[in-house]
């Protein structure tokens, strides 16, 4: 007999959170590039400050030509990559998830209803999809290109590298608080959605019922009244959304305004501190300003996509719980025989069903009784 799949089945395909995704490494290289390709420009305007803008002016155009485009074809293949792993990754959730539904028995009371279980796995299984080809790879930028920026311009002005890393940890301290509130209103979000549409579900296939006794104006009112409700929380986490977006700009501001300010001021000779031993050059100076936005850069795209993160562990949430397996089907087994990885999305989602087959055991046979006489 064939074994049945445990909980742990939908648990133990979850992305690990601290391992890069495959392609990450592309994106975090096409931010690292910015590095020598804003050198570059700064070289060309100091050739320009000394009155040497013709000697090495072709020279300039090609590598920054040259860099850009190796910027361009690093970041497309990065998220290429990364968007095709997050697919195929969401595709095994949904066939294990399916696989430990089909092998529920109907008996058990503790069994999900068709319109969550159809929900879970449709439209809430994508929020996994930006979760891991977005706020990963965004993770990692954080981890890695800021630092390298925050140690980029240390060697040029310890003093403009103090303020960069001075007004970064407040920025996670803020994403952090509005973090936890965005996950609560996104699991809230998820809840409600999967209770609308089996709520849904079984009016529809009761709407004979529904009509014989004159209650399809009640349940009509019902029905709106959960579209407000999922309306409202949706409305939550949209808000929370744009506030953790506000948070973000506001001290990345904040901290490029600081900047901009101590190299205009430096180089005018007010604030001749700062430097190691000599005061910045014009090319040094301009360096300094292009990286300082681009310090920045990776914590406002993790503020973009951080409402990604919630929504895709609410999404993985209720997949696990879909896939807790508490009572199998006693006379069949249930076998799921699609290799939805291979699968395109599509069929992922309109033949889900085509490809699951029950096979029934061998059952003894009728008994015929024979007639009284």
């Amino acid at each position: 007999m064939q074994s049945f799949d445990t909980p742990q089945t939908v648990r133990a395909a979850k992305p690990h959170p601290r391992r890069p995704q495959p392609g990450t490494w592309w994106l975090v290289l096409s931010s690292l590039l910015w590095l020598p390709q804003a050198a570059v420009i700064a070289w060309a305007v100091q050739c320009f400050a000394n009155a040497q803008a013709l000697q090495y002016l072709w020279l300039q155009v090609l590598a920054v030509a040259a860099l850009g485009v190796l910027r361009a074809v690093c970041e497309g293949l990065g998220t290429r990559i990364t968007y095709q792993h997050a697919r195929a990754q969401v595709s095994r959730l949904r066939s294990q998830a399916l696989q430990a539904v089909v092998q529920t028995s109907p008996l058990d009371r503790l069994r999900a209803p068709s319109g969550w279980a159809a929900s879970a796995l449709a439209e809430q299984a994508e929020a996994i999809v930006p979760w891991l080809s977005r706020y990963q790879p965004a993770q990692w930028r954080v981890m890695v290109v800021a630092p390298v920026i925050a140690l980029a311009v240390a060697t040029q002005s310890w003093l403009a590298a103090l303020i960069l890393v001075c007004a970064a940890p407040l920025i996670p301290l803020f994403m952090a608080i509005v973090g936890w509130r965005a996950q609560a209103a996104s699991e809230a979000q998820m809840v409600e959605l999967g209770q609308m549409n089996a709520f849904l579900l079984d009016r529809l296939r009761g709407l004979g019922t529904l009509r014989a006794l004159h209650a399809v104006p009640q349940t009509a009112q019902r029905l709106r009244t959960h579209a407000e409700s999922l309306r409202t929380r949706t409305m939550r986490v949209l808000r929370i959304a744009f506030l953790s977006s506000a948070v973000l700009e506001l001290f990345s501001a904040l901290g490029v305004a600081m900047v901009a300010m101590y190299i205009g001021f430096h180089l005018l000779g007010n604030l001749p501190f700062g430097a190691w031993g000599k005061p910045l050059s014009l090319g040094q100076a301009l360096w300094v300003l292009m990286l300082a936005p681009s310090f920045f850069d990776p914590l406002r795209e993790l503020s973009a996509v951080w409402h990604d993160r919630a929504a895709g562990q609410a999404a993985m949430q209720g997949l696990q719980a879909l896939g807790q397996q508490r009572i199998p089907l006693p006379a069949a087994l249930a076998t799921h025989e699609a290799d939805v990885q291979n699968a395109p999305d599509a069929q992922a989602h309109g033949a889900m069903a085509a490809h699951i087959t029950l096979r029934t055991g061998s059952l003894p046979a009728p008994r015929t009784c024979a007639p009284a006489r």
